[in-house]
């Protein structure tokens, strides 16, 4: 039997992060990741808080062939193939299974690949590591200890590197992922759910490894590229859109500072600016 982990053992399982990099433009955020056992746990006191995926199979013993399969039998097909639609491709079989094992999730790729909770489970109901893991009771137990800890990591990380894109996916999981991102402005958009703020565009999705995602890869990479910025894999065209409430603020904005200093705007109109707040906009020119 193993040895029940410490304090700073069970730290740094809870404060893993993922496979990639942090400064990756395109953040894929699932629930939690499947399969593993309490010798494979205790391995994954080996990894770094973010891994290159080699370096990960280096460390449990998996072969890349094993590794890139098992990626691809859970959300990594799904992923992969939405990467590969961003650099305009339409790919095949062998293209998903080659960036699969070379690109998704490694040093040198351009995602980051994370999870809301960080340790493995095997089960649905039960919690498998009773013996590794004593200081939780039951699965309820870890997710109501663990889960503040979690969003509060998550939401220094995003505020820490910007990413330009966080997919949420799990439909299951989106209330989970609303907590994590309230202050994003989430609505609704088709079937998925878009939200931002200044720096990132937050989706929430079908899981890629379900069937929820057929047929909506396509409207995917296309919210992608609509409501992105500057993403260096898939070069989108413009700046994140402004709601209403926020060009209604940038105008009174303006005009409170116009009043202020007395005098009319001077500010040079730009017709193809359509948050343009030049006088002529604001209706002050010729008043």
């Amino acid at each position: 039997m193993n040895k029940p982990l410490n304090t700073i053992e069970l730290e740094h399982l809870i404060n893993f992060i993922g496979y990639g990099r942090l400064d990756a433009d395109i953040w894929f955020l699932g629930f939690e990741e499947t399969g593993g056992n309490e010798n494979k746990l205790r391995t994954r006191l080996k990894f770094e808080k973010v891994v290159d995926c080699a370096e990960a199979q280096s460390i449990i013993g998996s072969s890349r062939q094993n590794f890139g399969n098992e990626n691809l039998q859970n959300a990594g097909r799904g992923i992969c193939e939405t990467m590969l639609k961003l650099e305009g491709k339409n790919p095949t079989q062998a293209d998903i299974e080659n960036y699969n094992a070379d690109l998704l999730g490694r040093s040198e790729g351009g995602t980051l690949l994370c999870e809301f909770m960080p340790i493995p489970i095997t089960t649905s109901d039960e919690w498998p590591y009773k013996n590794l893991i004593p200081q939780y009771t039951s699965r309820e137990n870890y997710y109501s200890e663990v889960k503040p800890l979690r969003i509060e990591l998550l939401r220094s990380l995003i505020s820490q590197h910007h990413p330009k894109i966080i997919i949420g996916y799990g439909q299951t999981n989106w209330p989970e992922y609303q907590e994590l991102f309230h202050d994003y402005s989430l609505t609704p958009n088709g079937p998925f759910i878009l939200g931002w703020d200044a720096n990132t565009v937050v989706i929430l999705c079908d899981h890629f490894g379900m069937d929820g995602m057929l047929g909506k890869y396509d409207e995917l990479v296309a919210l992608i590229l609509e409501n992105s910025l500057s993403i260096e894999t898939a070069k989108p065209t413009g700046p994140l859109p402004l709601s209403k409430t926020e060009i209604a603020h940038q105008k009174k904005e303006a005009a409170r500072k116009a009043s202020t200093a007395k005098r009319k705007p001077s500010a040079q109109h730009n017709p193809s600016d359509p948050y343009c707040v030049c006088a002529y906009c604001l209706g002050y020119e010729n008043s």
